[in-house]
């Protein structure tokens, strides 16, 4: 990216009357968090639709991308009426479709279904980050080694989301959060935790036949490391 382009700017609908609004947040919060943290930052719509012209300005300034979580596009509509055109804009309903029955409005009562779909649009987000990164730097190709997955277009994920696979470094788009989400749910660190750690991975990242054993041994030892490193998470 060019140095007047070096950010891409995300406003997520900020409506709690159904869950797309809530999972458009999630998704956000994931996009900026753990898959693409270096390129993003968030603004908040409240704020911008209030006149806080930081906010404004930036949106007018950077390629920004707008995500709603029904037709109603609050965000977009928002965003180009005081800053001009977005970049990108996004639905959570046309994303998810009939997946969005299963999701709650509110945070505190998350589950499975809850998770799969804030991972599904924020790997959606994530495609919109890296189609405008490519579009400024002449669509280079990432010879990384761990090209192919999902990755910062600036230079691929943290050490943390990454995984050995047969002696090659392979990237695991989010992996500290799922982590951190099965621990939350009760999952302890041993062998027999092999099965959910690949079935869950599997929703978010491809896993061919012939390497499950490989990344369900690498899951494990990972898993095993991040609990003995935040232990108060599955232990209480």
């Amino acid at each position: 990216m060019t140095d007047a382009f070096s950010k891409v700017g995300i406003i997520s609908c900020s409506g709690e009357e159904i869950p797309e609004g809530t999972v458009a947040r999630q998704a956000v919060r994931r996009v900026l968090e753990a898959l693409r943290p270096q390129q993003t930052v968030t603004l908040c719509l409240p704020l911008f639709l209030a006149g806080e012209e930081g906010e404004r300005r930036f949106a007018r300034e950077h390629p920004t991308i707008t995500v709603d979580g029904c037709s109603k596009l609050c965000a977009k509509r928002g965003t180009e009426k005081y800053s001009g055109q977005v970049s990108a804009s996004l639905v959570v309903s046309d994303i998810l479709g009939d997946r969005a029955r299963g999701c709650r409005r509110s945070t505190r009562s998350e589950d499975k279904a809850d998770e799969e779909a804030a991972w599904l649009v924020a790997e959606r987000i994530a495609s919109e980050v890296d189609a405008l990164a490519g579009s400024e730097v002449g669509g280079e190709p990432n010879d990384s080694p761990a090209a192919g997955a999902a990755r910062c277009a600036c230079g691929g994920p943290s050490r943390e989301g990454e995984l050995r696979i047969k002696g090659k470094s392979v990237a695991i788009a989010g992996l500290p959060l799922i982590f951190q989400h099965l621990q939350k749910k009760g999952l302890a660190p041993g062998e027999d935790c092999g099965d959910v750690l690949l079935k869950t991975v599997r929703v978010y990242h491809f896993i061919d036949a012939h390497e499950e054993a490989d990344y369900r041994s690498a899951l494990v030892a990972a898993y095993q490391t991040h609990c003995q490193q935040q232990p108060q998470s599955w232990k209480a």
